[in-house]
């Protein structure tokens, strides 16, 4: 009975472990944070004073309370633009610097000096530089937000966006509709890395390749890890590729799209350098759309997107030159619903 009672001690104790760090990995690969110190114009800490931040991309807004030192930190701020307020408090007059951004695993530093309340009523702050160096860690790579990729002359997926950062190039691996897929980070194979998407570890058990190339309408933000990461990123000795989907919001949202191109387009290809067959162009349909919003405002947010895309991929055969057809069809789809149960807990769910 003892053993029993034992083993079942033991059995408790790992699934409390389990849970405990797979919400820790989910929260530090899906959000970002800001901190500083609070201080008056002499330079001596403020300590209570209450820091909050705001965004269209946080369902309700976070605060933090300054310790002894002056020292503040908000954290699991889903990556965007935000707003870091303190009212006035303590004969000081309200602070505000807006535009704050904050990038998946990152710390966004803010140093905030409090006017007295008789110099002026508040002093208002617009963040002009983008994000600020993390100087909390030493981790190498990249982020980049669905502002910036959505004007760069890459492939329209995620994984078209990932040689952007330094040591990471094509490995010549594609997925079914001819894509690039899986690249190679400092010398290492495709294989190699991982991938999250939306705090999940994507990666295909098997392979070691990713289990999805998703378009970039559906994507909010992509963190490219080359090295220097945490513990918490195991079993990879290439990168991380670490990428969120949108969210809903207070307002609602969308977009409709569509890209297309012919055979016509396509380069023909005259020498076949092995026998069998070669690749002579293609043409695709590529539509969609997506939209976004409240379910109830402040509390409940939805967001979903679908996109079908069609391809059809031309060979010639090097013995008889007739022309194949290989037709591609994936229906993209994505979904995620978020729900702030209190004033610490926030609840998302996305397939």
């Amino acid at each position: 009975m003892n053993n029993v009672l034992k083993y079942f001690g033991l059995s408790t104790l790992l699934m409390a472990f389990m849970v405990f760090t797979g919400s820790v990995f989910a929260q530090t690969s899906t959000t970002g944070s800001i901190e500083g110190t609070v201080t008056d114009v002499a330079g001596a800490a403020v300590p209570g004073a209450v820091v909050t931040a705001s965004g269209p991309n946080l369902i309700r807004p976070q605060s933090a309370t300054a310790d002894d030192a002056g020292r503040y930190r908000v954290v699991n701020l889903p990556p965007g633009k935000y707003t870091v307020t303190v009212e006035s408090t303590k004969g000081f007059a309200k602070f505000e610097k807006s535009d704050v951004e904050v990038n998946l695993s990152r710390t966004s530093g803010v140093e905030i000096q409090l006017q007295a309340a008789g110099a002026q009523a508040q002093v208002t702050v617009t963040d002009t530089a983008g994000a600020a160096v993390d100087v909390s860690g030493n981790t190498t790579g990249s982020n980049v937000s669905n502002e910036q990729f959505s004007n760069f002359p890459t492939q329209r997926t995620v994984q078209g966006l990932y040689t952007i950062a330094p040591t990471v190039t094509r490995s010549g691996l594609r997925d079914a509709t001819g894509r690039d897929r899986d690249p190679s980070v400092a010398g290492s194979s495709g294989p190699e890395n991982n991938y999250i998407l939306d705090g999940v570890n994507t990666t295909d058990p098997a392979f070691g390749g990713s289990g999805a190339n998703l378009p970039f309408e559906f994507v909010q933000e992509v963190e490219i890890k080359t090295g220097a990461y945490g513990p918490e990123y195991g079993r990879a000795t290439g990168g991380i590729f670490n990428v969120i989907t949108k969210s809903g919001g207070n307002d609602f949202h969308g977009d409709v799209f569509g890209y297309g191109t012919t055979k016509g387009l396509v380069r023909a290809v005259n020498n076949f350098p092995f026998t069998g067959s070669a690749f002579n162009g293609f043409s695709e349909a590529d539509i969609g759309g997506d939209i976004g919003g409240p379910i109830v405002k402040d509390k409940l947010w939805f967001f979903g997107a679908f996109n079908p895309q069609w391809r059809k991929n031309y060979y010639l055969t090097q013995t008889f030159h007739s022309p194949v057809d290989n037709k591609v069809t994936i229906p993209f789809y994505a979904g995620k619903v978020t729900w702030s149960i209190n004033a610490k807990n926030t609840f998302t769910a996305s397939t």
